[in-house]
């Protein structure tokens, strides 16, 4: 079913109207950064939830395991793996009067991808979505101590025109993420990839600083504001933990210090966008193989 094309004035910003945020636990969710980030702005943007989809064809229960949930009487039930759309309702207010976020949030899928994939069109085309930005977070090699790097790539022209942005040059295996992302786009309408890098030594753990690198930047992009202090405050206890975590292990001190080393030099270079692309697709390929958080 084909969705609209895209017609935009090259003054115009690509995401305006009705944008969709895409954001799943999985292999491409580091530190559970992206997911966090989707999460927190639908929390604090108040938004309903307008669909799941917790089709039992769609996951594999022996890895994205139910979990039990107990009631204020203590009765049991179960919490199922799912997809979810979110969007505005009538408690939703954003400074900027010309956006409308809507968010997909959930596990990624691990059976059945092209049947969600023309499941999650024919949603996104219901619900007249005008374009898609796609949420992710890498394990790579990058300090704690040092600000969260934030790389964008996208396959629509205009949109790399209008940012100043790079294609991905990436080839090799993909996430269900970059699957959505493929399939909208080539249905017309304008698509984009935010990344953080997550520290790889500990990117099994939440990491709410790569989460509010996230927002900040979307913010910057969308032109709008959340609040930020419980993040603020979640992020400073983390990089403080870390520091904790790291302390009684000398070799991984001193490897945390390398990376200080290395990033420090490569901001005094003033790194250009070819060769942070370049970083950037250098860190997928490491990253073949391994999940950014696999989840049961």
């Amino acid at each position: 079913m084909p969705l609209k094309w895209w017609k935009l004035n090259e003054n115009q910003s690509p995401f305006s109207g009705r944008v969709l945020i895409v954001a799943l636990d999985g292999w491409t969710d580091a530190g559970a950064s992206a997911s966090s980030a989707a999460s927190y702005l639908r929390e604090r943007m108040n938004c309903e939830q307008l669909l799941s989809i917790d089709d039992q064809d769609y996951f594999d229960y022996s890895r994205q395991r139910p979990i039990i949930v107990l009631d204020e009487h203590g009765e049991r039930d179960f919490v199922w793996p799912s997809i979810e759309l979110w969007g505005p309702s009538s408690q939703t207010k954003l400074a900027n009067p010309n956006l409308q976020l809507y968010f997909l949030i959930g596990q990624e899928p691990a059976l059945h991808w092209q049947y969600l994939r023309d499941e999650i069109v024919e949603i996104v085309e219901d619900r007249d979505i005008d374009s898609v930005i796609m949420l992710g977070s890498l394990a790579s090699e990058a300090p704690h101590t040092r600000p969260i790097r934030i790389y964008k790539n996208s396959q629509t022209a205009k949109v790399r025109n209008f940012y100043g942005i790079e294609r991905s040059n990436y080839d090799g295996r993909a996430g269900f993420l970059s699957v959505i992302g493929h399939v909208l786009e080539k249905a017309g309408l304008p698509t984009i990839s935010i990344w953080a890098q997550v520290p790889h030594y500990v990117a099994s753990m939440p990491s709410p600083k790569a989460t509010l690198a996230l927002i900040n930047d979307l913010e910057i992009m969308l032109n709008f504001s959340v609040d930020h202090k419980p993040l603020l405050d979640a992020a400073f206890e983390w990089e403080r933990s870390v520091d904790d975590f790291a302390e009684g292990d000398e070799d991984l001190q001193n490897y945390i210090t390398g990376l200080e080393k290395a990033r420090d030099e490569s901001e005094a270079e003033e790194l250009n966008t070819d060769q942070l692309a370049l970083e950037f697709e250098k860190f997928l390929r490491q990253n073949e193989g391994e999940s950014g958080t696999e989840k049961n």
